[in-house]
């Protein structure tokens, strides 16, 4: 004797309760080829977003390398889509809030994600950050 839906010899038996299940999942699955999903950026919005990425990090580290406490090439920054990592060292908590902090008012930016490494330093730091800011051409 077998289980349900078996036979004798253990074998499965095809039934017709699986058909409608196998027939939703195309239907659902689907779904995005009647409209229903997003199209995606077109190339020209790509584009304005990859040079807006281009922008901020100009603007990042031009604020970063006119900063005293900060110095111009110790921090390496990528930008995605407006989000700003900040990489390498600083000397002191004061340096990195006021590395952080430039990156934070920089014009587009909606993340700023610190992967900075803290060296002995002054706790405390002047910081020109809050001021406006013309990336050279």
């Amino acid at each position: 004797m077998g289980f349900p839906g078996h036979g004798a010899t253990g074998v499965s038996r095809p039934t017709n309760k699986g058909w409608m299940g196998m027939a939703l999942v195309p239907l659902v699955a689907g779904c995005s080829l009647f409209g229903g999903g997003d199209p995606g950026p077109t190339p020209q919005e790509v584009a304005r977003l990859a040079a807006e990425d281009v922008r901020i990090r100009r603007e990042v580290e031009a604020r970063l390398a006119a900063e005293p406490s900060v110095g111009a090439g110790r921090v390496r920054v990528t930008v995605t889509g407006g989000e700003v990592q900040l990489h390498g060292s600083v000397a002191g908590f004061g340096a990195l809030r006021c590395a952080v902090s430039n990156a934070e008012l920089t014009p587009g930016v909606v993340l700023v994600i610190d992967f900075l490494v803290l060296q002995p330093g002054a706790s405390t730091a002047r910081c020109l950050a809050p001021r406006f800011f013309t990336v050279p051409a």
